[in-house]
């Protein structure tokens, strides 16, 4: 019977469990398939298990990779503003047409205005990177109230050409850094929410889903009866009815929310 709809309170369990995933066949399906040996069945799972701790590990790389480039030019963008600042508080303070020294300073003021116009290019690049990214944020992950915020700020300058920003510079690079950081926490770690979905009757089920980082999730409700395995692509987190996923992805959840239980659960990968 399908659960009466009601919300749980707001929490977030993260933790990071050092289990294996191994992928498995669905009972059914390996009753459509020729019988292979013991032997060949293992070596096929374990090269699917490393395509998949392949592609875990790509994303991983990608967003550490793009973190670093965003403090490198976070750290470059501050002390340049930082110097432009002091330069343009000097020039304010000589008298026109002053001493060749005055005019060398305001020669370096104009070289940093535009080194400043460079950075202000290549935030935009990034604000509009990182946003493309957005449908891959599951949606306990844009509930989060400061990724909340820095979604909304990212889409709200984007809105505006690159020359009519009138957002401060720095602020809109802490925005950016801040939510690249919540998004790579989340992407490190095995997560349990409370979610609401419909099965294909339209039905309406309580059900705990397990996100493995934005890589991929399973959901199982209390009884056993009703089972999803979720991706995301580029229109967002798709969820596709399994029920035969249903005793494996229970054990799945006993292991992801104790603190003592450790097993290993089969379950395949969910491709796109």
């Amino acid at each position: 019977m399908p659960a009466t709809p009601f919300y749980y309170p707001h929490f977030t369990a993260m933790r990071h469990l050092p289990f294996f995933l191994i992928l498995g066949f669905s009972p059914f399906l390996q009753a459509q398939e020729p019988v292979i040996s013991p032997t060949e069945e293992l070596r096929v799972t374990v090269n699917e298990w490393v395509e998949a701790m392949r592609q875990i590990q790509q994303e991983e790389n990608d967003w550490t990779r793009d973190q670093e480039i965003l403090t490198f030019y976070k750290e470059g963008l501050q002390s340049e503003i930082a110097t432009l600042k002091e330069q343009i508080a000097s020039a304010k303070t000589r008298k026109e047409g002053g001493d060749q020294q005055s005019l060398d300073k305001v020669s370096e003021r104009d070289r940093l205005t535009a080194a400043e116009d460079v950075l202000k290019t290549q935030l935009r690049i990034m604000e509009e990177d990182l946003a493309s990214k957005f449908p891959l944020f599951p949606e306990p992950l844009r509930k989060n109230p400061k990724v909340t915020q820095g979604m909304e700020a990212i889409q709200k300058c984007l809105m505006l050409p690159a020359d009519a920003q009138t957002e401060v510079i720095s602020k809109r690079l802490v925005t950016v850094t801040e939510l690249m950081a919540d998004v790579e926490k989340f992407q490190q770690g095995v997560h349990v929410f409370p979610e609401l979905h419909k099965n294909s009757k339209g039905e309406e089920f309580n059900m705990q889903v397990v996100y493995f980082g934005l890589a991929f999730a399973y959901a199982v409700n209390e009884n056993g009866s009703f089972a999803l395995a979720g991706r995301a692509n580029a229109d967002g987190w798709k969820f596709q009815e399994r029920n035969e996923l249903a005793p494996q992805i229970l054990k799945l959840l006993v292991t992801a929310t104790s603190e003592t239980e450790v097993s290993f659960t089969n379950l395949p990968i969910i491709q796109p």
